[in-house]
């Protein structure tokens, strides 16, 4: 009996400690500088960010971390951003992210 308390007990701290905040993503690096563009005349498409890169990439926002901020058109933002792969969308243009860290400038 008490092996399996020992058991459980054991299985309980490992699980509790595998959810390590470690592998969270750093909200105060906002690194890409944007612009909020109302895209919605293309097929599919609603608000985008165009980055200032050099190749002026557009990120699809399918989620935003921070869900108390809101995109408007012609807003200049500074964001950071995971690609979503495995994802689709009816707007076939830029690439599908998360914004991971968002703020206005």
């Amino acid at each position: 009996m008490k092996l399996r308390i020992y058991i459980a007990a054991f299985c309980l701290a490992a699980f509790a400690y595998s959810c390590s905040t470690t592998n969270q993503i750093n909200t105060r690096d906002c690194r890409y500088e944007g612009i909020v563009m109302d895209m919605r005349g293309l097929d599919g498409c609603g608000l985008m960010i165009i980055l200032n890169d050099s190749a002026h990439t557009r990120l699809q926002p399918l989620a935003i971390i921070d869900t108390s901020f809101h995109l408007q058109p012609g807003q200049r933002v500074r964001v950071n951003y995971t690609e979503l792969r495995g994802q689709m969308s009816a707007c076939m243009s830029g690439k599908l992210v998360r914004i991971d860290c968002i703020k206005a400038q």
